[in-house]
């Protein structure tokens, strides 16, 4: 990733909110804020062709959360529109410097939590969302087979259809030299969110520490216990040891969320045709992606509203899908003909069906502010358990104890 100061690619002249943001000719200027990997590729044609009236200029801005927030900080250099990640609710304690796009989400046909994730405690409509994580089980049909577990989709998911048989499959597997577990933190992360926890509780719109929490506790517990006992390769996902693993056919089958499918495609591609996607041991598990809003000190709120609309609406959402497998949040493109087609890559299965139902019934995971701060801990506290003969009991423990005053 480039470095911070390096971070912005822009195309047109660059405009902020309280810039020079009216161009010669009289058009609207407007500066949108985005990851490149977040938005389609061709995202300044898309822009052009839909609002030849304005100019638009697109910055790709890697560290975008922490750009923001400075930016929040001091009011100055803001975009018009931004499309962020991360922890929705860290934002929230400044949603007046943010436009309230309640009549956009109104209009919008975006599965009903993802539009819930953006709205604030007093009823703010903050953000749109763009794209979104149903989480899924991947696995590779061959091994599977040879193995004598059913092959297609729908029967994997009823013979995993829990974390007992998923740790069953797991031994299996491990007993050959392969592996369906690259990571604990990412059985953990699908065990949460299945139970729409986050580690806080919303009472009285206030978010109340729930840390302390059965859920978190058998799953971290039982998520370390696959890692210290060889069952997982300790790979992380978006690293070259993942990478690798995949190629040298290590990992056959793994736990994690839509966007990782152009991860897989890439890394797995010599392996073509035999994987597959369904859904994940234990039930439906989803979070959220990338959101886009716009900005209070816009001198175009109209126009900065419209296009926050088009960046959250089906015709954006099904270029980036098509373009970097970014899942769409719309249930218009789930049920597009021209997207919801056989991949040669699974095997001519529609992965698109499966992962919309995985969202559509997935619960509503509740985010507080320091909800990002608590799964760093156990996340990196699991990472060091794998090569750690620690009782995870008593690492749990530890936890609740460094994130009681969160």
């Amino acid at each position: 990733m480039l470095a911070a100061g390096a971070a912005i690619a822009t195309v047109g002249a660059l405009a902020g909110c309280g810039g020079d943001d009216q161009a010669s000719d009289g058009q609207v200027e407007l500066t949108l804020w985005a990851r490149s990997n977040s938005v389609p590729d061709d995202v300044q044609q898309l822009l052009d062709e839909q609002f030849p009236d304005y100019e638009i200029t697109f910055q790709d801005i890697p560290d975008i959360e922490d750009k923001l927030r400075a930016a929040l900080r001091s009011k100055s250099g803001l975009p018009d529109v931004v499309v962020m990640g991360g922890s929705l609710p860290s934002f929230f304690s400044v949603s007046d410097q943010f436009l309230d796009l309640a009549d956009e989400a109104a209009a919008s046909d975006a599965v009903d939590w993802t539009l819930d994730l953006g709205l604030t405690p007093d009823g703010k409509q903050l953000t749109l969302p763009t794209d979104i994580g149903p989480w899924g089980f991947f696995y590779r049909a061959d091994a599977l087979e040879a193995l004598g577990y059913p092959t297609e989709p729908e029967a994997v998911a009823a013979e995993i259809d829990s974390w007992e048989a998923y740790r069953e499959l797991a031994e299996a597997t491990a007993a050959t030299g392969q592996y369906v577990c690259d990571h604990a933190g990412q059985v953990y992360q699908a065990r949460l969110a299945q139970q729409g926890y986050a580690y806080f509780e919303q009472q009285d719109g206030e978010a109340v520490n729930a840390v302390d929490s059965p859920i978190s506790h058998d799953a971290f517990v039982e998520s370390a216990a696959l890692a210290q006992d060889g069952l997982c390769t300790n790979t992380e996902p978006y690293t070259p040891e993942w990478n690798a693993a995949m190629t040298q056919e290590d990992i056959v089958a793994f736990v994690g969320p839509a966007w990782e499918d152009g991860l897989l495609q890439s890394a797995g591609e010599q392996q073509s045709g035999a994987w597959r996607v369904t859904t994940v041991p234990g039930g439906p598990a989803a979070t959220g992606g990338s959101y886009v809003a716009a900005l209070a000190a816009s001198d175009h709120p109209d126009e900065a509203r419209e296009l926050a609309a088009f960046i959250g609406g089906a015709e954006f959402q099904k270029a980036g899908y098509l373009d970097k497998g970014l899942f769409p949040a719309s249930t218009g493109v789930h049920a597009d003909p021209e997207v919801a087609t056989p991949q040669d890559f699974y095997g001519g299965q529609d992965t698109l069906g499966v992962l919309a139902q995985t969202a559509a019934e997935a619960p509503l995971v509740y985010q507080g502010p320091n909800s990002g701060t608590v799964a760093a801990q156990f996340f990196v506290a699991l990472n060091d358990l794998a090569s750690s003969d620690e009782d995870p009991a008593e690492v749990y423990e530890s936890l609740l104890a460094a994130t009681a005053e969160l």
